[in-house]
């Protein structure tokens, strides 16, 4: 009982421990809160309409990782048209237009068109995509995300139809609608020249 400390004295340590965790809490929740309001406000705020490439840009070289891990480039010029389709493994509506992908590749592939799938890597999203898609024609992993901005490629999935020289014919964003598929084998068909 010699180095008892009075009971009033554990009491006002127990007390001020208290106090600080409170305060202490209570500022964790302010930040918590506020925190909480600049992600609402990001997600309310008003965005405008996605972009993507208009008849007549051109594009640059587009490198990337081909399903063998080696660096592989759709380039430009080239005596082919390319139909380049972007997608993920994630994407629900790149599962509705892989069907009718892999249906130009085998109507349109020996016919003086060259087909590359694009996508941007993911964890362990290359087996799913050979497993999920089994597309026949090449799919570039691409990571230079500068490419990303000069493709505009802010939606997926995105069907692409470049000429030979690397400029856009025409752009499909998202699910391909029976209007959409009309028109791309409207610009496929050999009248339309290459």
């Amino acid at each position: 009982m010699i180095n008892e400390k009075p009971p009033f004295l554990k009491t006002h340590l127990w007390s001020l421990v208290l106090i600080i965790l409170v305060v202490v809490m209570g500022v964790e929740i302010l930040l918590l809160v506020q925190e909480n309001h600049q992600l609402r406000s990001a997600l309310t705020e008003r965005r405008g309409p996605f972009t993507i490439l208009n008849p007549e840009e051109k594009v640059p070289p587009l490198v990337g990782i081909d399903q063998k891990g080696e660096e592989a480039k759709v380039e430009y010029p080239s005596p082919q048209q390319t139909v380049l389709v972007w997608f993920s493994a994630a994407c629900p509506s790149c599962e509705h237009n892989v069907e009718f992908w892999r249906e130009l590749y085998q109507k349109h592939g020996t016919e003086g068109f060259r087909f590359f799938g694009a996508t941007t890597p993911g964890a362990g999203e290359k087996e799913e995509l050979e497993q999920k898609f089994q597309l026949d024609f090449p799919v570039l992993t691409v990571s230079d995300y500068s490419l990303l901005d000069r493709y505009k490629v802010e939606v997926i999935p995105q069907t692409m139809l470049i000429d030979g020289r690397g400029v856009v014919l025409k752009v499909w964003p998202g699910p391909l609608s029976d209007n959409y598929k009309t028109e791309i084998e409207e610009m496929m068909a050999p009248s339309s020249g290459s």
